[in-house]
């Protein structure tokens, strides 16, 4: 199987201090107890990288200039997966490289033990015919049983929104590992129903 060369293969940037596999593996109370209810990612980010960039912008626009200033770009910035991953596959594409890369897609039969349709992330290789997946096969049991909850999850808060059903949306917070638990899950709905009035459809 082909690889990305070492001068081409994406860095992984930094984990965020909480990662999807941890909200996704290890629910309450496991979570809760090494995590701030009241200051969640959507809080980190804000406070973060949301900050950072907004006032980046807002000195480069005052300066009117990029080029000299501290956030002129540096090589420390190209080894960013996130900055880079893009520009690799665009260069693929154009040159036809068929290099390996981590792409989502939909699954049609690329994970064979696993929902048909679901959108899985997964290896491709990548040319002029763009993204061609790459067999994967069955996965163990443990990861299929996190994927299939986490699909069937996303797949009712879609059915949800469509058909403005407050069972299938019930339904959805209670599969989320974050949650787990049906009452937790309704006083939840009830709570984002009323704070979402007027954004969100009628649920029934």
């Amino acid at each position: 199987m082909p690889v990305l060369s070492p001068s081409r293969r994406p860095t992984r940037p930094a984990s965020p201090r909480t990662t999807d596999s941890q909200e996704h593996s290890f629910p309450q109370p496991e979570m809760l107890s090494i995590e701030n209810s009241d200051y969640t990612r959507a809080n980190e980010v804000m406070d973060g990288h949301e900050k950072r960039t907004f006032e980046m912008i807002d000195e480069v626009i005052a300066a009117g200039k990029l080029k000299g200033t501290k956030h002129e770009p540096t090589d420390a910035d190209f080894n960013d997966g996130h900055a880079t991953y893009i520009v690799d596959l665009a260069y693929a594409i154009s040159h036809n490289t068929h290099d390996i890369f981590l792409c989502m897609t939909e699954n049609t039969g690329i994970i064979s033990n696993f929902s048909e349709g679901a959108m899985v992330e997964v290896p491709v290789m990548v040319g002029i015919n763009g993204v061609e997946p790459l067999n994967v096969g069955e996965i163990p049991t443990f990861q299929k049983g996190l994927l299939e909850t986490q699909f069937a999850y996303e797949k009712l808060t879609v059915d949800a929104n469509l058909e403005g059903s407050y069972e299938k949306a019930w339904n959805a917070l209670a599969l989320n590992r974050c949650v787990n638990d049906t009452d937790t899950a309704k006083a939840l709905l009830d709570d984002y129903i009323e704070a979402n009035k007027g954004y969100w459809p009628e649920l029934h």
